[in-house]
């Protein structure tokens, strides 16, 4: 996991553009803080042309969803930047200068509801003063808007997933941007130049009459394209653009298909304009990407994004006006940042980055410590226990030299073989526990007075048997262990295959490690079966004995 990847989950989601559009659908990019694309996927979507409306919401969700899950991004905390299709446009003149924002606020929104669209659907508005004349008594404005219903309702969907809808523009203002980042516009959009801009959709073009960046004119003729048939549609354009043409004193045309009905290149060269033309395909017959890209767009999408995200996804200031329909009352806050080692840094995830810092650096010193502190608890009970057989011995020492005068043997001699004794069997005990790996398993253990050690287990493989070995040796460097035996157990072939989980019963492997001659182990197990042999005998010699004592109790007599 990238370092941006887990402060995603900490601080600021991803910053994602979406676009809405009848030629190429629904457009997703993910970018980075720095504005480089991460990520770009694009699926169809019914646009209603009509109505100026995403067809059906639930299937603007699915395809939303499947979007993110497409480029694996997380949609919970993503900062999604959205751009609709140009719902409405239009230039009101002849204001009074002495109108406040408001009153003209109120006059744009009495215009909207004079159209089809906003008769029943409440506008969302946005408005900008027009270029204004030096000589001019009045002041004139365009305005713009989008259904409010369909914002709140991409809003609702987008809060159901966890996004945030940030801001919402249209794609009139998307293409000017993107014309002005790619550069297809660049020598169109100098200061003082004069030139025309036609838009070509589905329901028809737009026309803007342009100085610079900035808009001074904006028609509109709605065309019932998909009712023509091939050069049917080319002639119904012309005629309808030639007398906007012929009206506009523009140095350059630039022409602009959204729609696959129509090629850009041959509309351009069938128009009747004396002036350079420009044509941008932004549908099927696009031969080439429109920009240089990222790598990080397969070479097979680099074509299929549109002018509309790649203006959607252009940083703010590009025009000068910058449409969000849901801006309004709200200010960008500015957020410092640092870049190190090509990760974006606000205080918020430096914050975040200090605590992980610090917390992996005290978790290992306390639980060392813990560690150490309960190892060192263990010990101390261990000398504990060797004091008090220390007391005890030296009791027993005091209680023979008092029974028997001058003792017969050496007291300090025998302490010290005891404490010896003693103290080898705690270090084989210590080495024992430190040294037994997880799937091994302890079935028998001996350790003498004289140092012997008997060792027997089985374990899951031999590895672990030479792992548990290697550690125990290592411990226990004077004892000249070995390996006495190592095989597999009876019929453990079948279990070493279909065993599943590590116990005691499935362990294959059995051993035996041992510093003790096959003379001294034959010894020592008839010793211990002699022992074992004796107590059954006095146990089965009290048992009878008891019997006896019943029967006995049973023949006497009433008294």
């Amino acid at each position: 996991m990238s370092l941006n990847s887990l402060l995603s989950g900490f601080g600021g989601g991803s910053e994602v553009y979406v676009t809405v559009s009848p030629a190429c659908g629904l457009e997703m990019v993910e970018v980075d803080k720095a504005g480089n694309v991460k990520s770009y996927a694009q699926t169809p979507l019914d646009y209603n042309e009509a109505q100026r409306e995403i067809a059906n919401y639930e299937e603007f969700k699915n395809a939303l969803t499947a979007l993110f899950q497409m480029r694996n991004i997380n949609p919970n905390k993503a900062l999604v930047h959205l751009s609709l299709p140009t719902v409405w446009f239009g230039l009101k003149e002849g204001l009074p200068l002495l109108l406040d924002d408001s009153a003209i606020t109120n006059i744009v929104i009495g215009e909207l509801e004079q159209t089809f669209i906003f008769k029943r659907k409440e506008p969302l508005p946005r408005w900008f003063d027009a270029l204004a004349s030096t000589n001019s008594d009045s002041r004139s404005v365009f305005y713009t808007a989008v259904q409010a219903d369909a914002v709140n309702k991409i809003k609702e969907i987008l809060a159901s997933m966890g996004a945030t809808l940030a801001s919402v523009e249209c794609s009139l203002f998307a293409d000017l941007k993107a014309l002005a980042r790619t550069g297809i516009a660049a020598d169109q959009m100098q200061e003082g130049h004069s030139w025309s801009l036609m838009i070509v959709n589905n329901s028809g073009f737009q026309m803007l009459g342009l100085q610079g960046k900035r808009i001074l004119e904006f028609y509109e003729e709605p065309l019932p394209l998909k009712s023509y048939e091939g050069e049917e549609i080319y002639a119904a354009i012309e005629n309808a653009a030639q007398i906007a043409l012929m009206s506009t004193p523009s140095s350059s045309l630039l022409v602009i298909s959204e729609t696959d009905l129509v090629s850009a290149e041959i509309l351009a060269s069938r128009l009747q304009f004396g002036g350079q033309t420009i044509a941008v395909e932004d549908n099927q017959f696009r031969k080439e990407p429109l920009m240089e890209m990222s790598l990080n767009i397969f070479a097979e999408d680099q074509i299929k994004v549109s002018l509309h995200i790649i203006g959607a996804m252009s940083p703010a200031g590009v025009m000068p006006v910058d449409i969000d329909y849901i801006a309004e009352g709200k200010k960008k806050t500015t957020v410092s940042t640092i870049e190190i080692g090509g990760v974006e840094l606000t205080p918020n995830k430096a914050a975040v980055i200090v605590l992980i810092i610090g917390a992996l650096i005290i978790a290992p010193i306390y639980f060392g410590f813990t560690f150490y502190q309960n190892l060192m608890t263990q010990e101390q009970n261990k000398m504990g226990e060797l004091d008090s057989q220390i007391t005890a011995l030296d009791a027993q020492i005091a209680d023979f030299s008092e029974e028997k005068g001058t003792p017969e043997f050496d007291p300090f001699l025998e302490i010290e073989r005891v404490m010896k004794n003693n103290q080898t069997k705690v270090m084989a005990y210590t080495a024992l526990g430190e040294s037994i790996p997880q799937n091994l398993y302890l079935t028998y253990f001996l350790t003498t007075d004289d140092g012997k050690i008997n060792i027997k287990g089985c374990a899951d493989s031999v590895e672990d048997v030479y792992v548990f070995f290697k550690h125990l040796k290592a411990s226990l460097y004077e004892s000249q262990l070995r390996i006495s035996k190592l095989d597999l157990k009876a019929g453990s072939l079948d279990k070493v295959v279909n065993s599943t989980a590590s116990t005691i019963d499935n362990a294959p492997y059995i051993f035996e490690i041992t510093n003790m001659s096959d003379a001294q182990i034959k010894a020592h197990m008839k010793k211990l079966a002699d022992e074992a042999k004796k107590a059954k005998e006095k146990k089965e010699n009290k048992t009878v004995d008891n019997d006896d004592n019943t029967d006995a109790t049973a023949d006497q007599p009433a008294q």
